[in-house]
């Protein structure tokens, strides 16, 4: 199977990690083949030497200005210009995605990347409305996938604390110390007046990741309702599938079926504690393969 038929597959199954990243580089190649297009055609009088850079995929501070463009609310989380930033936030969206993942599941994943992106533009939108010091008549502009990938990380970070990851393959840390570092950074951050509405966006995806995952642990899951209406959304899109179980040509008994359920919530029970003792490193390939086909089940 080639790259492309395996990303594809992977998108069709509901491997999350693969769907957000493909969704965001996506975004990130459309932006720049419209701006690459528009440098080399010298006229002047294109179309696309009118289109901002971010081709108003990007959250304003401004409620007059949503009004104009709405949908950023959602596109702004996924809008990249620079490599850099691409780059970054994709790396930190698949190794924190994967530590989420083992932890709560693929579909809460989706979840808690929204919520956070959404929470990240609330905190930016009435911090550059309301507060004195970054009040402006100017309209400020907010994109990128920070804010719903720090959501995810102190969400993992508050589910599993004491779980070790390595930072850059080498520097081995405990989840609930890699959150703190990065909440104390955007804080220190904030002040310095360089990219401050995008920092105060990550505020508020850690404040939604943290508070998402102590409602988890008191036995409430506030994303449900979110989740439930992404999946009427997705019936509405792409139908319902139906999905005969077989094996070997023929319709598993109910006993059957009991039994490969338990045999398989066993072993990802077993995976789990690996990875609880040793981090998700640890784990093999096929360990790995085993809980992203397992995790939407």
């Amino acid at each position: 199977m080639g790259l492309f038929e395996d990303i594809k597959h992977r998108f069709r199954s509901g491997d999350s990690i693969t769907q957000l990243m493909v969704v965001n580089a996506s975004v990130f190649a459309l932006i720049n083949l419209v701006l690459l297009v528009a440098y080399f055609d010298r006229s002047g009088n294109s179309w696309l030497h009118r289109i901002p850079e971010d081709l108003t995929l990007a959250a304003t501070s401004s409620p007059v200005g949503m009004l104009y463009r709405p949908w950023s609310l959602v596109t702004h989380m996924f809008t990249h210009i620079g490599f850099g930033h691409f780059l970054f936030n994709m790396i930190a969206l698949y190794t924190m995605g994967q530590v989420f993942v083992s932890i709560r599941g693929s579909k809460s994943l989706i979840v808690v990347y929204l919520l956070g992106g959404f929470v990240g533009y609330l905190f930016f939108a009435l911090a550059f409305n309301f507060i004195p010091a970054f009040a402006s008549r100017y309209q400020n502009y907010v994109l990128g996938a920070s804010a719903a990938v720090m959501a995810v990380t102190t969400a993992a970070a508050t589910l599993k604390p004491r779980q070790h990851i390595f930072l850059f393959g080498a520097m081995r840390l405990e989840l609930r110390w890699l959150a703190v570092i990065l909440v104390l950074l955007d804080l220190a951050s904030v002040r310095t007046g360089v990219n401050s509405g995008g920092h105060i966006g990550h505020l508020g995806g850690a404040f939604l990741g943290y508070f998402y995952a102590r409602q988890i642990i008191k036995g409430k899951d506030m994303g449900s309702w979110f989740s439930n209406l992404l999946s009427r959304m997705s019936s509405w899109f792409g139908g319902s599938r139906m999905r005969v179980v077989t094996n070997n040509g023929r319709a598993k008994t109910d006993e059957q079926f009991n039994i490969e359920k338990k045999e398989r919530q066993k072993r990802i029970d077993e995976i789990l504690d690996k990875i609880s003792r040793s981090g998700y490193d640890s784990l093999s390939k096929e360990e790995k393969e085993f809980l992203f086909r397992n995790s939407q089940r």
